[in-house]
Order: C-alpha cells, then sequence, then structure tokens
C-alpha cells in the first residue's frame, strides 16, 4: 500500500512572532524575548518587516512554534490496494487538495489598499463619506462624559463593522454606555500589561527571568488606584449586514514594555479581512498602508 504525505502550508512568519507553545517553560518564553529584542537592535529598528521575521524564525529558537503548525496528513491510495480487473474501465487518477482552517486564518489579507493617510484634524469634528468595517480608537485618559459623546458621529461612518477603544479600567462603564447609545454592543477585549524595562533589566533582563513577579510590572498613578494596564475593548455595530470575520488565534492578555500597536494593528487585518480601509483616532502620526490615521488637532 502506497502513501502520500501532504503538508500545510505554513502561516506567514510574522504572525508566528510572539506565540508559545501550551505549558512551554518561563525560561524558553524570556530566552525567545531577549532573542527578539538582539535582532531589533540588530536591524535597527522595532517594526520587523516580512523578511525580517522569516529570518529571525529561521535562525532562533523562536522558530520552534512551526512545529505546532505541522501536523502530518496521510492519505491512502486505494487504486493500488484493487486487483487489475477491479480497477478495469475506472480512473485511477486521483488528485487531493488539503486546505486547513487554521493556515487560511493567517493568509495575507487586504492587500494593494494603498499607502496610509495621516491627517491632521480635530477627532470630535470629522467628516467622511466613506463607510468603515474598522475604527481604532485611542482614546486619551480621563476624556470627560460629555466629550466621549460628541463621538455619536461614528454612527454615520459605519454600516456594519467593529470599533476597537483603548480605555483604562476605572472608564470601562462608561464608554460602554455611550457605546450602547449609539448602537455598539461590546462583544469581547483585549488586555495590554505594561512591563517595567528597568526593573526587568535590574533582574538580569529577560532571558535570565525564572518567573515574573508582580514588581516588574508598571504602575501609573492613578485615582482611586494605580494602573498597570489598558483594556481595547471591542464593540459590533448592531446591524443587519453580513459581517465577514476571520476567527483567529491571539492571546486576551499582552505583556510588553510599549502599547502592542503593530500587534493590534495585525490583528485587526486578520479579523476583518473585508474591511477595506480602516480609521485610526488619535493616532501618533505614523502611518500604515491601508489605514487613515487622525492625529487630534483642535480647532
Amino acid at each position: 500500500m502506497s502513501r502520500r504525505t501532504l503538508r500545510k502550508r505554513m502561516p506567514d512568519a510574522e504572525y508566528l512572532i510572539g506565540y508559545v507553545e501550551d505549558n512551554e517553560p518561563i525560561e524558553k518564553i524570556m530566552k525567545k524575548f531577549k532573542q527578539l529584542e538582539e535582532y531589533q537592535t540588530k536591524v535597527g529598528r522595532d517594526n520587523l518587516t516580512s523578511e525580517d521575521c522569516r529570518e529571525l524564525i529561521e535562525s532562533t529558537s523562536i522558530g520552534e512554534i512551526q512545529s505546532s503548525f505541522r501536523p502530518r496528513y496521510e492519505f491512502s491510495d486505494i487504486s493500488s490496494m484493487s486487483s487489475d480487473s477491479d480497477s478495469e474501465g475506472t480512473d485511477s487518477t486521483r488528485q487531493a487538495k488539503y486546505v486547513d482552517p487554521v493556515t487560511q486564518s493567517y493568509m495575507a489579507v487586504q492587500k494593494n489598499l494603498g499607502e496610509g493617510r495621516v491627517i491632521h484634524e480635530d477627532v470630535f469634528n470629522l467628516n467622511f463619506q466613506e463607510k468603515f468595517e474598522a475604527i481604532l480608537i485611542n482614546a486619551p485618559d480621563g476624556l470627560n462624559i460629555r466629550a466621549k459623546g460628541k463621538l455619536k458621529y461614528l454612527k454615520g461612518l459605519m454600516n456594519k463593522g467593529l470599533i476597537f477603544l483603548w480605555s483604562q479600567k476605572k472608564e470601562i462603564k462608561e464608554w460602554v454606555e455611550v457605546m450602547e447609545k449609539m448602537k455598539y454592543q461590546y462583544v469581547e477585549n483585549l488586555v495590554w500589561v505594561q512591563v517595567d524595562q528597568t526593573n526587568v533589566d535590574a533582574a538580569g533582563g529577560l532571558v535570565n527571568l525564572t518567573d515574573f513577579t508582580p514588581n516588574l510590572i508598571s504602575k501609573q498613578p492613578g485615582w482611586p488606584f494605580a494602573t498597570s494596564h489598558l483594556t481595547l475593548l471591542m464593540f459590533r455595530k448592531i446591524a443587519s449586514g453580513k459581517l465577514e470575520l476571520r476567527h483567529q488565534r491571539t492571546c486576551d492578555v499582552v505583556f510588553d514594555f510599549t502599547k502592542p500597536k503593530n500587534y493590534v494593528y495585525h490583528m485587526i487585518e486578520t479579523l476583518l479581512p473585508e474591511a477595506g480601509v480602516k480609521l485610526e483616532l488619535w493616532a501618533d502620526g505614523e502611518s500604515r498602508d491601508g489605514w487613515i490615521h487622525v492625529v487630534h488637532e483642535e480647532n
């Protein structure tokens, strides 16, 4: 009996950065972080290209995660088991194509959307003709309820889609209530825990950490309590239109020294493969293909 083995195509390298195995020891995880930092220093940039990620995967232990995406699937060649008489009059040539749902969720998405645009406008007085299916809001801390309400124009910018909104813990309830009035329903969240780089370095760096203790978390002054994380709230427009979603394997909590901006971009682009051009409010001035970034400037 002959056998043929098919392997599924690997996800793009940039989507493997940051993944860990189930029950992977903390020592191995910290080693991967260290290797990532060293490579970023080597190439002189934090935002790695696809080619950078591919080289990093191939040259360091970060690439070990590829084994999780490489199950083998075997197909028996039934025609070879049949006798000559049994096979007479039949077509013994058979072809098979394996389409893997995991790999499909990591396919390149939203190509040819054009270069990103950065505009400087008052976030509370925007006027766009186009509709968006993905809006990312980097709302400033302490925005009062009246200012939050001024974002009601977002109702007219979206027929269907998702809004992703960064919020401090103390403002989550208020934001949810404001968004519900705009007919946006809370569906999910992602938490970024800010890691204190100084304390990590004092402990010998990521590669030497054997445990992650509370003193390694950066705490920002706040009332009534200091804060150590931000929450990315996700709201879905209550609408009858069908929204094309591509579910993916992502974490709910991210530990990082800085806000995981590129991670969130990738997540949104993969989750909403048909979203087209996307909108970011309170942007930092950097651009990304397929996005309109609004840097807030008061009139």
